[in-house]
């Protein structure tokens, strides 16, 4: 085995500097002698603002009880000779960056077994605690999915059972002002019956995807714009088509991608206060062989709308996230989804006042196979 007490001072300086942790040593006094590289991405701060300092002297006044923790567990190793138990604390830099920060301080012994200074540790958990509370939230929300499930379930059957007994009185009734007013009664119904078995629907089915042409999406889109003449001719929206006459196969469920296109141009049209322009445009992206990159089918749906401020943007996709009184923040969530389950991504673009750019890409097959 080799005798690591040969090893030259650049060795260990290298093994030191390619810590992903922050390194700190200390003399006796707790003054910082020596900080390795990433010590200044962790806590924001100049290794020449830390060194001859102590943690009370060069950590910004994020927290008192913590600057005086953190001395305490270094005072202890010190006086103990052993390693401290892990500390982990939330930080903020100087700039006001939070970090949450997990810490261990050892100690260092000379030839003669004397504790001559003490090392810090500290590992930035940052990432791992904003993943954990990623999980967390998907966690709580697939409970209220599960929760609206049941609750549209057990509203589905008395619906059925009322729709019945009405449709029973319905020959009954003789005065044409009562049938008038059983038919939108009924009419209702349909409508509150229609959306929870939407609901329903979108729980128990999966995407099917099948092996279509690119073009189909042109067929789609005539598809969803006719859907929606009726609220373009009232607000005066006129629409212009740019569809990629290259005809590439593509994996897609022609039902899913109805409903994003669909909840697309609704979001488009509102977005226009009156007389206003949509443009579609697909296109192969990127046009041409470019490194390694694979190949897309670009769909973009811009509008002249009144735009969206990147705050609104950055938050458009979160389910429940809505900027409309009458809306119900799932639309953009639920197109996302169905993209992702097609191997593609969603984006959006735009700015304040200047319209807003959907822009959704999906792998060409014949580039992934």
């Amino acid at each position: 085995m080799e005798d690591l007490t040969v090893l030259d001072d650049q060795v260990f300086y290298s093994v030191v500097q390619s810590i992903n942790s922050a390194l700190i040593l200390h003399n006796r006094q707790l003054k910082v002698i020596f900080v390795n590289d990433v010590f200044e991405t962790i806590f924001g701060i100049k290794k020449a603002d830390a060194l001859g300092k102590s943690p009370m002297e060069f950590l910004p006044d994020f927290d008192a009880d913590h600057k005086k923790s953190i001395v305490a567990r270094l005072r202890t190793t010190l006086k103990s000779g052993k390693k401290s138990p892990y500390h982990d604390f939330a930080y903020y830099s100087p700039t006001g960056k939070l970090r949450y920060l997990l810490a261990i301080s050892i100690p260092v012994f000379n030839s003669e077994q004397e504790i001559t200074h003490v090392m810090s540790l500290i590992h930035d958990l940052t990432l791992r605690k904003e993943l954990e509370k990623e999980m967390l939230k998907a966690a709580k929300l697939s409970s209220v999915a599960d929760m609206a499930y049941t609750l549209a379930h057990e509203i589905n059957n008395p619906l059925t059972g009322i729709k019945l007994g009405l449709k029973t009185l319905y020959d009954a009734l003789k005065k044409p002002e009562n049938i008038q007013v059983l038919d939108s009664v009924i009419t209702d119904l349909n409508r509150i019956q229609n959306t929870v078995r939407g609901f329903l629907d979108e729980k128990r089915s999966q995407t099917l995807l099948k092996k279509s042409m690119s073009h189909i999406i042109d067929d789609i889109f005539e598809d969803a714009l006719f859907h929606l003449s009726g609220q373009m001719e009232l607000k005066q929206v006129s629409v212009e088509k740019a569809f990629s006459r290259e005809n590439r196969p593509i994996f897609i469920d022609r039902d899913r991608l109805y409903e994003v296109f669909l909840n697309v141009l609704l979001n488009a049209i509102q977005a226009i206060s009156r007389k206003g322009e949509i443009n579609i445009s697909t296109k192969v992206f990127p046009p041409g062989p470019e490194e390694e990159m694979l190949e897309e089918l670009l769909i973009s749906v811009t509008d002249t709308g009144k735009g969206m401020e990147k705050s609104v943007r950055t938050q458009a996709f979160k389910p429940f996230y809505t900027t409309r009184g009458e809306g119900t923040g799932m639309g953009l969530s639920i197109c996302r989804k169905h993209i992702d389950k097609h191997g593609g991504r969603m984006e959006l673009t735009g700015e304040k006042g200047l319209g807003t750019t959907v822009s959704i890409y999906l792998p060409i097959a014949d580039s992934r196979e």
